[in-house]
């Protein structure tokens, strides 16, 4: 017993002491509904909305060894992680009750973040009439 009691606790020691500590870096984002951008190209990249923030915490090496996740909370204040695909109901430009999906997105690049939505039935212009303020969390994983 002695003779295996010796090796795991140097294994225990060695292993335990070199690992590096990751650091969690939490941001809250409120996006009105007048921070919102039509994309340039909606012929090229679809059309959808976007609404591009700073975030400092996300480095070269964040995008390079690191993690950023994202959530959309949604009114109930749960954290719903990016993508995130919600069935909707409304009305189209003629009052008739339409169907469709809209779709949270995001792109990350050095010390930015952009929160995107899509519609499945194209007409995200109609149904960011009736969008209100949107809560974001950014989280960001690196190591220290």
């Amino acid at each position: 017993m002695k003779k295996f009691l010796l090796p795991i606790l140097a294994c225990f020691l060695l292993f335990t002491s070199c690992t590096e500590k990751a650091r969690i870096v939490t941001s809250y984002y409120t996006v009105h509904n007048d921070q919102w951008r039509q994309s340039n190209n909606p012929n090229i990249d679809g059309n959808y909305f976007y609404s591009v923030w700073e975030n400092i915490d996300i480095t070269p090496d964040v995008i390079e060894r690191g993690v950023v996740m994202v959530y959309y909370i949604d009114a109930d204040g749960r954290d719903n992680i990016l993508p995130f695909t919600q069935y909707l109901m409304g009305t189209d430009g003629s009052g008739n009750t339409v169907y469709y999906q809209e779709r949270l997105e995001y792109d990350i690049e050095v010390g930015k973040i952009t929160f995107k939505i899509k519609d499945t039935d194209f007409g995200t212009d109609l149904s960011m009439q009736n969008i209100g303020e949107m809560n974001f969390k950014v989280c960001v994983i690196y190591n220290s």
